[in-house]
């Protein structure tokens, strides 16, 4: 067996080891980077709307004072029509779902 040219073909090797490298040390450097978010003004409006709404109390304070003072007096009546109507409209909705 007859070997020639042995130099060019190490020398286009180690060509090849230096390129590897140089793309493995840019893939490490971008890697480094740290991650970036950055939000949209409608994405951060609706953020700070929800720190708003989970600051607030889910039960209206007042609405239950006053609801609870009627009925301590015996002053709360209900509208029976009313009811009835919020009761047919809330199944019709169920039913849709």
């Amino acid at each position: 067996m007859n070997i020639k040219n042995i130099q060019n073909i190490a020398n286009i090797y180690g060509e090849q080891t230096k390129v590897n490298k140089s793309s493995k040390s840019q893939t490490t450097r971008t890697a480094q980077q740290p991650d970036e978010v950055i939000l949209s003004s409608h994405a951060q409006e609706t953020s700070q709307h929800l720190r708003t709404l989970k600051g607030m109390s889910e039960v209206r304070e007042g609405k239950v004072k006053e609801l609870s003072e009627q009925i301590a007096n015996g002053d709360y009546k209900v509208d029976s029509r009313e009811l009835a109507e919020r009761i047919i409209a809330y199944s019709k909705n169920e039913r849709l779902y």
